[in-house]
């Protein structure tokens, strides 16, 4: 009889623990229930900077900003997981760069819009430079006339053309891939997709974001001119620092030799030039050419550059392999992707601070 008793008790037990196991795994459901249905939108983005600029717009949680290419990433040769996929279907607005920068997710991009998620372009809503026109051939008698009058000629005409042409052609065939989808080659000539490198560009660029918020998320357009008002702040300020950090160097230090080609809007905005780069043209993925490379020594070693930028994305070897056979010293930049947290590069702002005091002390 104690037998059974102690059977009914230990049966009873049971069950009360499986109910009480289900009640705890009911809350969990329903805690997460809860934050899916608080209302905050999940926004994808592709580069860390994007997003980061993403979460200053959408500022005090307005959205929850995911971003596809991980911190270190190269945005160029970025692959999407088949989760990467499932999370831009799923979102409400995906914010891309644009101008084949993200080569890798193309395809993923241009059938995730068709199947109806909208995607908002930064580079459709900036003015874009062409590939080379901050690059100028050194050697001349005239070099100094050259910067003076025929580049400042160049750049004026080429916003203008930029502008224009950017609006349609750019839009519609270069940016999404409509036309071309696999024309990997435009991103080596054309527009350049690095705007990011301008701090008063990514500004400009602020109000067609919010509106994108707005319309395709469903943030509170009024909160969004918040933060678009107050972030427009900081890029002028920091806008403003950067003069401030390379002011002490002179026209003929302002000469930049990089890894790739990411650093023309830098070069626009705060008056370098570029004299040559490690890996030809505005992709990572193409490669050092012997040739190339030793004619870019004879050019540092002409016009006395004193360094030689590489990226935390990439590959330094060949960049290494340049300085030493220049004899000139090899400093890494951020170009690509925010640094990681705790460096001091692990927002946008911190990212442009960086990156010009990494440039001022290797030209200085």
């Amino acid at each position: 009889m104690g037998l059974i008793i102690n059977s009914r008790r230990l049966a009873l037990r049971a069950v009360l623990l499986l109910a009480a196991l289900a009640l705890v795994a009911w809350g969990c459901g329903n805690d997460d229930d809860a934050a899916e249905s608080d209302g905050v939108p999940t926004v994808v983005v592709t580069t860390s900077i994007w997003g980061d600029v993403v979460a200053n717009v959408a500022c005090d949680g307005l959205a929850e900003v995911v971003t596809l290419i991980p911190t270190g990433g190269d945005p160029h040769a970025f692959q999407p997981s088949l989760q990467d996929r499932g999370r831009m279907e799923d979102a409400p607005l995906i914010v891309a760069n644009g101008l084949h920068l993200e080569e890798g997710l193309e395809d993923t991009l241009e059938a995730v819009e068709e199947a109806g998620t909208p995607i908002f372009y930064v580079a459709d809503h900036v003015s874009t430079i062409e590939y080379g026109s901050m690059t100028v051939q050194m050697g001349h008698d005239d070099h100094e006339d050259e910067h003076g009058h025929e580049d400042e000629h160049d750049h004026e005409d080429e916003h203008d053309h930029d502008e224009d042409e950017h609006g349609h052609e750019d839009e519609h065939e270069d940016e999404h891939g409509h036309e071309d989808e696999h024309g990997h080659g435009h991103a080596h000539s054309g527009a350049d997709p690095h705007v990011w490198f301008d701090p008063i560009r990514v500004a400009d660029a602020l109000p067609a974001l919010s509106q994108a918020l707005a319309t395709h998320a469903g943030l509170d357009a009024g909160a969004l001119d918040e933060c678009v008002a107050a972030y427009r702040s900081e890029l002028n300020a920091v806008d403003d620092e950067i003069e401030g950090i390379l002011a002490s160097l002179h026209s003929e230090d302002r000469l930049l030799v990089t890894n790739h080609d990411p650093l023309g809007y830098f070069a626009d905005r705060y008056g370098f030039q570029l004299i040559g780069t490690v890996i030809p043209g505005g992709s990572t993925l193409a490669e050092a050419n012997p040739a190339g490379l030793q004619e870019l020594v004879h050019l540092i070693e002409e016009t006395g550059v004193a360094a030689i930028f590489s990226e935390t994305t990439h590959s330094s070897d060949d960049a290494e392999a340049l300085g030493r056979a220049a004899g000139v010293k090899v400093l890494s930049l951020n170009t690509g992707s925010l640094g990681p947290a705790g460096s001091g590069a692990d927002t946008y702002i911190g990212f442009m601070r960086s990156n010009a005091q990494v440039i001022a002390e290797g030209l200085g």
